[in-house]
């Protein structure tokens, strides 16, 4: 069996420690060279051994914090100062301000649009909760977009993570049309 390689690109929170000095944390992890994932999970004082733990994409820690926001706070899951609200005003912002950003993002819909994936499966891959084995291009251009222009994929996941299929499939029919 081959060894699993992992490099902690960074901590985020220490969420508690036993008395034997191993603690529980949500890292930054890249796993066998893979982009870096969200982690919770029991690390030795070292860093060297690790308990059993749970990974999550973007969308997926996106998805978990509205949850818990949502139980411990009874508010909305979704976020009143956030784009989710009105997607075709966020669409125009980001329009405005980096249209290179939606181009991308129109080419990677055009692709998939091309190999016939339904907008749930659309949703999946740009949430980052669908793995793409056999399209390592598609894989690497969306992970590309994801690092140049962060905080705009970010928007962007949060915004279709907020939205039910029908108006998913509105965005990005208005984005095909850019």
């Amino acid at each position: 069996m081959s060894k699993i390689q992992y490099e902690i690109k960074k901590l985020i929170a220490t969420l508690s420690t036993t008395a034997k000095g191993w603690s529980k944390e949500l890292n930054l992890v890249s796993w066998n060279g893979y982009p870096p994932k969200y982690d919770i999970r029991d690390w030795d004082s070292t860093h060297t051994k690790m308990g059993k733990g749970v990974t999550l994409s973007e969308g997926e820690l996106i998805a978990l914090y509205q949850a818990l926001k949502q139980m411990f706070e009874g508010e909305s899951t979704k976020e009143p100062d956030t784009p989710n609200d009105n997607w075709k005003d966020q669409l125009q912002k980001w329009l405005t301000h980096s249209p290179l950003f939606i181009q991308q993002i129109k080419n990677v819909l055009s692709y998939m649009n091309e190999k016939g994936f339904s907008i749930e499966m659309q949703k999946k891959i740009f949430i980052g909760s669908q793995p793409l084995l056999s399209e390592e291009a598609l894989q690497y251009e969306i992970e590309s977009i994801s690092s140049i222009y962060s905080p705009l994929f970010e928007e962007f996941v949060q915004c279709i993570c907020s939205l039910d299929e029908e108006n998913i499939e509105a965005m990005f029919r208005e984005i095909g049309k850019l």
